[in-house]
């Protein structure tokens, strides 16, 4: 009998520990084992192996069992979660949670019996086979015996037709044999024609030498595409896989029709919408050693990659890569860059116009920047761009409803329209032939085949609560220059300098004298009521923090100097303490979008 180990656990939940069990299994990290925990059945992760308990070993519950049929957790992904863990002051056990929900666990324990029943029936069949293959053999002897004998004429061709019948019997069966025989994983030659199927070019230069620096390469251009294709052969060719994240569903479907032709068979696209059973198999594939280039959103982020040698970030500034439903509230962006350090890859940031937080990472030298829009050129020559002022336009020549007779001139001749509308209701624009878009839904879609983009009412764009709001309005504008042909934008703020600006520098200085993120990081902690709040603020400001009141909201900037980590760990205590003392439902969103 083995002697009895402990063993700790990452388990599905918000817990603050990792608990201890025993076991007689030779376990290693990242097996996946069954444990009762709060009389329920829950499958773990190894974390630590021939542990000390801290506590009494009778007091110890023993583990379940092993879970054989489910894929072992690589180091990489113990490695991301615990990153995400501690950056977005949540629990590993959330994170694990985040990316093995429990049907992904159930779909992937069904195909494991169901893979476990099939490979008993082969296993069946092929000893079925191989004893029918010995006993032919012996006939087949047997019968080369009996010909060696003396036999009259008639008897001799007979004994060689029976002969040459078993052979055949012989042929097939061991035909048969090698269909059932398990394979051994891809060929060699398997690989070398999936990889001679890429169709790319070589990768340019300027692309080559700057990925060459050794740090995340942000790259700001219109059109990036055609360098996300040669980067990535450039990284398969080298027997490296790629992952390229995208911010929307609809975007992953667009950009896999554009790759195809380059990539063919190597292509895998994943995203939420699938069902359990598609992304297993999706998970299988990368597993598998097959060489891959995946396209997906941000829950892609927790596949098991195998070998990445390039991670591409598309749209990188995008707000739909920030998760903040539930926890874990993290930013796929700046995980992926976490996971490229992880895997030892290069990473591409591509963006028409940067987040702040990635153009202050530029300027102090994190990140390696390569602008396709050089200093001195327009940087959107093929964009023709009005700006109406709604308040001069009403006084010198009135508007229509929500249009101004500029706007309305331009759709006359514009036989395909597309409408962004601001505050105007959706029945105010019933009467037009145009397409109608919220602001959200145009920031997902792609508007380049409209003749006109018009913007109703882009004041919408400004919150003056959001410090973030001038960024994505600005953001969202250049997009719209940088895609459509002629875009026309209404507003009543005309004067606003989102308008008139031609980069983002003035927004990040302006961040930088408000002591406002990039400059700083910023945690904001939602409770149930404002009452909670207050009486959290005034615990957190004992602790040395200042915490802003928002009503049933806080929010709580820390400087980026060496103390930063040290601070949210102490941050994170005070939460603790104050969610068990006061048993109030405490959300933590590190970097709110």
């Amino acid at each position: 009998m083995q002697p009895e180990r402990y063993i700790k656990l990452i388990l599905p939940l918000r817990l603050e520990w990792e608990p201890c069990y025993s076991t007689a299994a030779e376990l290693a990290i990242g097996d996946r084992v069954a444990v009762v925990f709060a009389h329920k059945r829950v499958i773990g992760v190894v974390s630590a192996t021939d542990v000390v308990p801290d506590i009494d070993p009778a007091r110890i519950h023993p583990v379940q069992g092993v879970e054989t049929g489910l894929e072992k957790i690589s180091p990489e992904e113990i490695s991301l979660w615990r990153f995400i863990a501690d950056y977005y002051l949540c629990t590993i056990g959330e994170v694990y949670k985040a990316a093995y929900p429990s049907m992904k666990t159930i779909s992937e324990e069904s195909s494991a019996r169901a893979q476990q029943r099939k490979e008993a029936l082969e296993e069946h069949t092929l000893c079925r086979w191989q004893d029918r293959l010995h006993k032919l053999q012996a006939r087949l002897e047997a019968k080369e015996k009996a010909l060696a004998g003396r036999h009259g004429e008639a008897v001799r061709l007979r004994l060689e037709e029976q002969r040459n019948a078993i052979i055949a019997e012989i042929q097939a069966a061991q035909d048969k044999l090698a269909a059932l025989s398990p394979s051994m994983g891809m060929a060699e030659n398997d690989y070398s024609a999936l990889l001679a199927g890429i169709k790319a070019a070589a990768m340019p230069k300027v692309l080559k030498d700057s990925l060459s620096a050794g740090k995340p390469l942000l790259l700001k251009s219109s059109e990036r595409e055609e360098s996300y294709i040669s980067a990535a052969a450039d990284s398969l060719r080298q027997g490296r896989n790629v992952f390229i994240m995208v911010n929307e569903i609809a975007l992953a479907g667009e950009l896999r029709s554009r790759l195809e032709d380059a990539f063919g068979a190597l292509l895998l696209v994943h995203h939420s919408q699938l069902s359990f059973a598609a992304r297993r198999r999706i998970n299988d594939s990368v597993r598998s050693g097959k060489p891959y280039v995946l396209i997906g959103t941000r829950s892609s982020l927790f596949i098991p990659h195998r070998e990445l040698g390039l991670i591409i970030v598309e749209n990188e500034e995008s707000s739909f890569y920030k998760q903040s439903d539930s926890a874990p509230r993290y930013n796929a962006r700046d995980c992926a860059v976490q996971l490229a350090r992880i895997h030892a890859c290069k990473l591409i940031l591509g963006s028409g116009s940067p987040s702040l937080e990635s153009l202050l990472n530029a300027r102090s030298g994190r990140y390696f920047m390569l602008d396709m829009n050089p200093d001195g050129q327009e940087l959107h020559p093929g964009c023709q761009f009005s700006l109406i002022d709604m308040q001069a336009e009403k006084r010198k020549n009135g508007v229509d409803g929500v249009f101004s007779r500029k706007l309305l001139k331009a759709m006359h001749f514009s036989p395909k329209t597309a409408l962004i509308r601001g505050f105007e209701k959706e029945e105010e624009l019933s009467g037009t032939d145009a397409d109608i878009y919220t602001i959200p839904q145009a920031a997902k879609s792609d508007l380049s085949s409209y003749q006109l983009v018009a913007m109703l009412s882009a004041d919408a764009l400004f919150d003056p609560e959001d410090f973030r709001s001038d960024e994505h309005a600005f953001q969202f504008l250049e997009r719209l220059r940088s895609t459509c042909p002629k875009v026309m934008v209404q507003s009543r703020q005309a004067s606003h300098q989102v308008f008139s600006l031609r980069s983002a520098d003035p927004l990040l200085e302006e961040r930088r004298n408000f002591a406002l993120p990039p400059y700083t990081r910023m945690v904001e902690i939602r409770l149930k009521d404002a009452g909670q709040a207050a009486e959290l603020s005034r615990r957190l400001s004992r602790e040395g923090f200042s915490p802003m009141e928002l009503g049933s909201s806080l929010r709580i900037s820390l400087p980026r100097d060496k103390q930063l980590l040290l601070r949210k760990k102490e941050l994170r205590s005070c939460l603790e303490a104050f969610r068990s003392q006061s048993k109030a439902n405490v959300v933590i969103d590190v970097d709110p979008i």
